[in-house]
């Protein structure tokens, strides 16, 4: 029998197959220990390095290293929206954060990256 983290692993092997272009991963490493998160974080990259879209639903900050944006919801309605640098700050106290969360991840290649804007809120 496989563990929740091997299948976990599965299903993101099942979802990068064919090199989709956009791919929506719901709580990816709700079941994944370190090395898993290591894998899902690279898979990430590779889509984006190719020019594939990755959108992440995750309540644990480890995987948003990966990302270069976020959109915060709270009871369905924006909280905050911005770069990964700028935003989740707002979100994670500084300690808990990802090391790689404080630098976007790179804009992957032959797309020009906006300038990176403060991040929007909603009271």
């Amino acid at each position: 029998m496989l563990s929740g983290g091997q299948r976990q692993r599965i299903a993101l092997a099942r979802a990068l197959y064919g090199d989709p272009f956009l791919v929506v991963l719901d709580e990816p490493n709700s079941n994944l220990d370190s090395e898993g998160e290591r894998a899902l974080i690279h898979a990430i990259a590779r889509v984006r390095a190719r020019g594939g879209i990755v959108v992440v639903i995750a309540h644990r900050p480890a995987v948003l290293q990966a990302v270069d944006h976020m959109l915060v919801l709270n009871e369905g309605r924006m909280q905050a929206f911005g770069t990964t640098a700028a935003v989740l700050p707002l979100l994670v106290p500084k300690a808990a954060q990802p090391a790689a969360a404080a630098e976007p991840a790179p804009a992957p290649a032959g797309r020009k990256r906006k300038k990176d804007a403060e991040p929007r809120q909603n009271a």
